[in-house]
């Protein structure tokens, strides 16, 4: 297990073995959710910039219009889908 501290500002750095394990760069997001607010348990997910993976792609030949508004349209329908969950434990 992998310890941080957090600072005055609420600032805190993620362990280096959790960002090469999760392959964390500049630029990701981090989404955070409580899951039990007594046990102080959270989970994390790691968001990847969209940019930095589409970067350099469009010199890619295998790289079509189709396949980048499909996985548009999947991280659409994952965030859609995710913010009805949410709603409907809130």
């Amino acid at each position: 297990m992998e310890t941080s501290t957090v600072s005055k500002k609420g600032l805190t750095t993620i362990p280096s073995k959790i960002r090469q394990l999760m392959k964390i760069r500049t630029g990701d997001k981090l989404e955070w959710q409580v899951i039990k607010k007594e046990e102080g348990l959270l989970q994390i997910r790691v968001l990847q910039d969209p940019y930095a993976f589409l970067k350099g792609k469009r010199k890619d030949p295998n790289t079509t219009y189709e396949k980048v508004e499909h996985l548009a349209d999947s991280i659409i329908e994952s965030e859609a889908g995710r913010e009805k969950h949410a709603h409907n434990r809130g």
